[in-house]
């Protein structure tokens, strides 16, 4: 019974903290996920270089704007996890490939999903 009573008392007391700060461990818990949600949108995007950039040496250009979605289809395994041109917040990757398909960019919009906000994430190659 004794130790029945210190266990709950023990609870009692974390409850309490964890009531009285639980702002700051939502604001925790959201600045903890969306550090996750950027690097894995940054390696998801490192990959999609790399293999533009294998593209490239092999064709001698990149893949045309208009066709970034086949082209990722064809050269990424499908996921049931996300779509493979959305970033990790749910919007879709722009990629762009100049006209002579000699150079792209390739953004993440962020959280905000705004295009050129300081929170994009872009990768230009080569």
């Amino acid at each position: 019974m004794h130790t029945l009573i210190i266990k709950l008392l023990a609870a009692g007391i974390t409850l309490g903290i964890i009531a009285g700060n639980s702002d700051e461990i939502i604001k925790f818990f959201n600045d903890t996920e969306t550090v996750a949600q950027q690097i894995a949108t940054a390696g998801d995007m490192r990959s999609i270089s790399t293999m533009l950039d294998y593209e490239f040496i092999r064709r001698g250009r990149y893949p045309r704007t208009e066709h970034f979605e086949r082209w990722m289809g064809e050269k990424f395994k499908e996921n049931d996890l996300k779509p493979l041109t959305q970033d990790h917040w749910g919007y879709e990757l722009v990629y762009r490939a100049t006209k002579d398909q000699k150079k792209y960019t390739l953004i993440s919009l962020g959280p905000d999903g705004i295009e050129g906000t300081e929170d994009d994430i872009r990768i230009t190659g080569p």
